[in-house]
């Protein structure tokens, strides 16, 4: 994934502003101090939010005379801080299928509020062996953790989406993420099983965070914290 100087140039303001005020940004700020359209701003920034380094919400604008339109604004995501801190994204990262994988297993999350997730935990474990790219594997078994997790009671969901979203590094808040719904598991193991396959999956993907660079850590902590959002 190759990032433009033009592209690193909207990051970092948005960037700063962010840093400056703690609250998103607004795409007429942007174009105001890049010197560039307002509608130019809102195309680049839209690009970035597709690509992960941007997230975006809506806010009714109070100021206005008829109060009611909606403005969006960005945010800049842990990716976009990777890239900006040194940390950028090497070739292997493969962004098209990145972004299919994403939008797929994140549609999953968003129907286990409705479907049997002991079905698909059986899809997902069905699909696993086929995976070959240590990042997409790795978002298979983050999303099969989150379907695990909502087996689990009220208060360890809670629990533990509190110690995750508390992580200081990425790569720490995935394996805490990772232990802590193993560990909750392994108390009810009678009920699950697959648990000795799902434990062997455990093993490739430890090695996989181990091996994944910044960016791509970066990636699924924030593929992560979408899925607990959607599911719970």
């Amino acid at each position: 994934m190759r990032i433009t100087r033009r592209r690193l140039d909207f990051l970092q303001k948005i960037k700063q502003l962010y840093e400056a005020t703690n609250l998103p940004v607004h795409y007429a700020r942007v174009a105001e101090l890049l010197g560039v359209s307002k509608w130019s701003a809102y195309e680049m920034l839209k690009t970035l939010e597709k690509e992960g380094f941007l997230a975006s919400q809506y806010e009714v604008n109070q100021g206005e005379k008829f109060p009611g339109r909606a403005m969006v604004l960005f945010a800049p995501t842990r990716l976009a801080e990777a890239v900006l801190s040194g940390k950028t994204l090497e070739e292997k990262v493969p962004v098209k299928e990145w972004r299919q994988v994403k939008e797929r297993l994140l549609s999953l999350c968003e129907e286990l509020k409705k479907n049997n997730p002991r079905e698909l935990i059986e899809q997902l474990m069905a699909e696993l062996p086929g995976l070959e790219r240590p990042l997409i594997f790795s978002a298979y078994m983050i999303t099969l953790l989150i379907v695990l997790l909502q087996t689990l009671s009220e208060k360890s969901i809670s629990l533990i989406k509190n110690v995750v979203m508390n992580a200081v590094k990425e790569e720490i808040g995935l394996a805490i993420f990772a232990g802590a719904v193993l560990g909750s598991m392994m108390k009810t193991a009678t009920q699950f099983p697959l648990l000795s396959q799902i434990v062997s999956y455990m093993g490739r993907f430890q090695i996989n965070l181990a091996e994944l660079n910044k960016s791509e850590q970066a990636l699924l902590m924030d593929f992560l914290e979408k899925g607990l959002e959607k599911a719970t």
